[in-house]
């Protein structure tokens, strides 16, 4: 028990004293070394402040159904998620990543402190933070209406252990759109 405390003191120590983030390496993954018992199970159930209010279609075709969470990309979007793990985990690096780009943007470290479980996430994203990369694309809501897509995204999470030792890491099963919402 003490040795845990230690760790996450040192861990918190450690994060204040780089402006609050971890960051290593390319691809902007999280920690030191990779760990021998933190295990992210998975990264479920992510919800946005912003919902389209009726389907709409991109330029290639594809639907996003009515009241499918988005990011808006012209305005602050909270955005919460789930993330459960096997192990103690004492923060959890988040991260944007552009679904047909290998651009990234880290978007903050959640102290966790605790052994295997579940914790709900929720953060602010700010307007023009979605690594994409793409040029803007109609998207037709109704004869009256259009939305601005400008891509889709994907959440990812790395846990960090006692030791700041990383986890694998997780990611939305499906991508999130980017939008300028109206």
């Amino acid at each position: 028990m003490k040795k845990g405390l230690l760790a996450a003191v040192g861990l918190s120590g450690l994060l204040a004293s780089c402006g609050g983030t971890l960051t290593v390496g390319a691809g902007g993954y999280y920690g030191e070394g990779t760990s021998s018992s933190l295990i992210l199970n998975s990264l479920t159930d992510y919800q946005t402040n912003w919902q389209l209010s009726t389907a709409v279609q991109d330029q290639k075709g594809n639907v996003i159904p009515a009241g499918t969470h988005v990011i808006c990309d012209n305005t602050t979007t909270d955005i919460s998620f789930n993330v459960n793990w096997t192990g103690y985990m004492a923060a959890v690096g988040l991260q944007l990543r552009g679904l047909n780009t290998d651009s990234y943007k880290n978007i903050g470290v959640f102290l966790v402190n605790s052994s295997t479980g579940r914790v709900n996430a929720t953060y602010s994203i700010g307007s023009n933070i979605a690594p994409l990369n793409l040029k803007p694309q109609a998207i037709i809501v109704n004869p009256i209406t259009s939305v601005d897509i400008k891509g889709y995204t994907y959440v990812r999470a790395q846990g960090i252990d006692g030791t700041a030792a990383a986890s694998n890491v997780v990611s939305t099963s499906t991508a999130i759109p980017v939008v300028d919402c109206q």
